[in-house]
Order: C-alpha cells, then sequence, then structure tokens
C-alpha cells in the first residue's frame, strides 16, 4: 500500500465529500436497523428471523474484509468487492424471499428498503470493480 495513503480505510473515507460520507452513512444505518427485527413474536412465542441475521453478519464481514483489502490494495475500486461477495448472497436470497415476508408489516417495509438500498450499493459496486479490473482502478489521486 502506499505509504502516503491515510493509515485505514476509516480515514481515507473521512476526506470524502459530504455527499458520499453522508451515502455511507445510510448503507450502515440500514443494514445496522436490521436488530430491530432479529427478534419476532408469533403466536404468542419469541422466535428469531434469519434474515435480519445475514444482514448484519453480512455487514460486518463485508467491513472486515474490506478494511483487509484497503491494506493490502489501497484506496481502489476494488474495494467494492467486499459488498459484491458478502452483500451480494443475501440480497439474492432476500429478492427471492419478498413476495414471503410481504410489504405490509414493518419488518417488510424493512426487507424492500434495504432492497433497494443494498441494490443501488450494489449496482455501483459492480461498476466500480469491473472498472478496476479494465485498468480504471484507482477512487482519487488525492495522497499521491
Amino acid at each position: 500500500m502506499d505509504p502516503a495513503l491515510p493509515a485505514t480505510l476509516a480515514e481515507a473515507m473521512a476526506t470524502e465529500p459530504g455527499w458520499l460520507r453522508a451515502w455511507v452513512m445510510v448503507l450502515v444505518v440500514t443494514n445496522l436497523a436490521a436488530v430491530e427485527f432479529v427478534v419476532k413474536r408469533a403466536d404468542g412465542r419469541f422466535g428469531v428471523r434469519p434474515e435480519p441475521i445475514a444482514i448484519l453478519v453480512s455487514f460486518f464481514a463485508a467491513a472486515l474484509f474490506m478494511d483487509w483489502l484497503y491494506a493490502e490494495v489501497g484506496y481502489v475500486r476494488l474495494l467494492g468487492l467486499a459488498h459484491l461477495l458478502f452483500w451480494g448472497p443475501v440480497w439474492c436470497w432476500l429478492l427471492l424471499r419478498r413476495s414471503a415476508i410481504g410489504h405490509a408489516s414493518a419488518f417488510g417495509l424493512y426487507v424492500h428498503a434495504y432492497l433497494a438500498v443494498a441494490g443501488a450499493s450494489l449496482a455501483i459496486d459492480a461498476i466500480d470493480v469491473v472498472r478496476y479490473l479494465v485498468g480504471d482502478g484507482e477512487l482519487f489521486q488525492r495522497w499521491s
């Protein structure tokens, strides 16, 4: 990694324009909101929903992988690979389950909002990874 880069991914992201930091905050809040839906109550019994757990596990796994990837290759478009690898399967699974989940409950509305937000992020990440693979890897040249 280039020694001129900030030491951590969080430090690098803190230098981004406000609109991009706001988008990252939307992603963080959308993923962490899954905590609200882990426990459910049906037929007078408490249970655990697998969907919010999958969202949370994929969120933290992607964050860890992205931190590692930043340490290895720096602030490049390949960082989007973390979302594709970890969020992608969960997003596809939820997309297939959305009719069973419905949209009449708060959980159903959350899942649909998650699908929209994570779907937009995955589309952006896919473009970034392809751009990296064809040679347009640098996000910004600020630290050169």
